[in-house]
């Protein structure tokens, strides 16, 4: 008694038709077709599908494209988007939080700190030729190292809480 030898299909061997196919990647017969015109997928016969082949095409597909020559891929591109979302969101939350300020409010306050201390610096030889007349040098010094140093207290009241919120001018 000889027993008749079967072989079984792999599953990755089988051919299928354009329906069954379109069922598996849960899309429809129409959108198969269409990638079977784009040259995506590759027929083995008149609407019939090699299954592993087609599934792997498919993948390859929605997932960006083959790598060509170490080229960027669709999936590569839409990466660096999320990735360059998530850098924005982040950036959004520390101005929120008030640990990032804009450049323009920066440079603002930086400005009115260096004219107001360079009107203070100047204004100086005035206040002390007027303050010093006939005084000794002893004298001079102090008076000019008072002026020095009351000009130079507007720098070491600056705070950066000030930032966006404009300057103390006092």
């Amino acid at each position: 008694m000889a027993k008749a030898k079967t072989e079984a299909i792999k599953v990755h061997d089988k051919i299928i038709q354009t329906g069954e196919l379109a069922a598996i990647v849960g899309k429809s017969d129409r959108w198969i077709r269409q990638l079977t015109t784009e040259k995506v997928l590759q027929q083995c016969s008149r609407g019939k599908y090699n299954l592993g082949e087609s599934v792997q095409s498919y993948i390859e597909h929605v997932s960006g494209g083959k790598e060509v020559d170490k080229g960027p891929r669709l999936i590569d591109y839409k990466t660096e988007h999320e990735k360059t979302k998530a850098e924005k969101a982040a950036l959004e939350l520390d101005i929120l939080k008030g640990n990032l300020h804009a450049a323009g409010d920066v440079e603002k306050l930086l400005a009115d700190l260096i004219i107001t201390t360079k009107s203070r610096l100047l204004g100086i030889p005035h206040r002390v030729a007027t303050e010093c007349e006939n005084e000794a040098a002893d004298v001079i010094e102090s008076v000019v190292r008072r002026e020095v140093e009351s000009a130079l207290a507007g720098l070491a009241r600056y705070s950066p809480d000030q930032i966006g919120g404009g300057t103390d001018d006092s």
